[in-house]
């Protein structure tokens, strides 16, 4: 026991330290995923509710993701050196969800069914998958500089 602790990891986590960044990222794609399950639940039985509940978790999902991508921004900053083409891969898809989902957002604030069917069903189908494939490409990164960024 005493070994693993000599091994730990003694860096302190601080405020922009890269373990925030590690826990907004699934939060803010949870919380698109969940802004689907709701869509897809209200094109199957438009119930308000899960108009409702899909534009909470937008909402929720666009404000942990900017201040995720503030904090990347600052990462990348910080350590010009440990860039790779997963990680430019990842804040490309990331950003580019995350535009989705404003764009998103906007749809949902239509009345009744046209706020998901078609075209907010489409738009958080885009944005799910590139913001999944934002976070295999984040853990792509990890993989290869040896640790989070």
């Amino acid at each position: 026991m005493a070994e693993s602790i000599a091994h730990a990891d003694r860096r302190p986590p601080g405020v922009l330290g890269h373990r925030i960044y590690s826990a907004l990222l699934p939060a803010s794609i949870t919380c698109f995923v969940g802004a689907l399950i709701t869509d897809i639940a209200y094109s199957r039985a438009p119930d308000m509710m899960w108009l409702n509940f899909s534009s909470w978790l937008l909402l929720t999902g666009l404000v942990v993701g900017g201040v995720a991508g503030v904090v990347l921004i600052v990462e990348t900053v910080r350590r010009r050196a440990r860039r790779t083409g997963a990680w430019a891969a990842h804040a490309l898809l990331f950003l580019a969800a995350w535009v989705v989902e404003v764009f998103n957002s906007f749809v949902h604030t239509r009345d009744g069914w046209t706020a998901v069917v078609p075209t907010g069903l489409m738009l958080s189908i885009l944005a799910v998958v590139l913001a999944l494939l934002a976070g295999w490409f984040w853990q792509s990164a990890n993989r290869r500089v040896g640790g989070d960024l």
